[in-house]
């Protein structure tokens, strides 16, 4: 019995290691970015994609279970292409017809109604000192390119500071 508290004391004093996600890929005049935003997602939900998948055992690196490759040509936004299980080294290409009814890629993204975010900076945070002396983190912000689109249409695209910030209810922050 002692062991067993031991070792789970043990294991929970351990540091957690999180296997960094792979990345949809943009491109925007011809250079490739990583993002995390998921233009797919606005069409279908994160199941509804695991299920026409018929997802199993995803490596992950990629527990959406696919990545799409999206490019902006002539201010519209297109899926060049989409592939299963992205840890592959050649990851098999996703029928079109089963997502889009359509027989290739490209296509347009005319469902897309969202915003892609082009990380220019990393995360920088921001914290506080709490009541009892410690610092408390309260939020972080990033350098971005923000691109917005409509119908597929791109419709905005400008430099922000993208600001995430939260709270506890409990922690009571001083200026220093």
């Amino acid at each position: 019995m002692h062991k067993l508290v031991l070792m789970a004391l043990l294991l929970a004093g351990a540091p957690g290691y999180a296997t960094q996600q792979i990345k949809e890929t943009f491109i925007v005049e011809g250079k490739s970015i990583g993002i995390d935003s998921k233009p797919l997602e606005y069409l279908y939900s994160y199941e509804q994609i695991h299920v026409m998948l018929a997802s199993k055992g995803w490596c992950s690196a990629n527990w959406r279970g696919y990545k799409g490759t999206w490019e902006i040509k002539d201010k519209t936004l297109f899926l060049k292409t989409l592939v299963k299980g992205a840890c592959a080294k050649k990851p098999p290409q996703v029928d079109p017809v089963l997502f889009f009814g359509e027989e290739e890629y490209p296509m347009k993204a005319a469902w897309f109604n969202g915003k892609i975010q082009v990380r220019l900076t990393e995360n920088v945070y921001e914290s506080c000192k709490a009541a009892d002396g410690s610092d408390q983190t309260t939020g972080y912000e990033f350098d971005a390119i923000v691109y917005e689109f409509a119908a597929g249409e791109l419709v905005y695209k400008n430099k922000e500071t993208i600001k995430q910030r939260w709270k506890d209810p409990d922690l009571v922050c001083f200026k220093s």
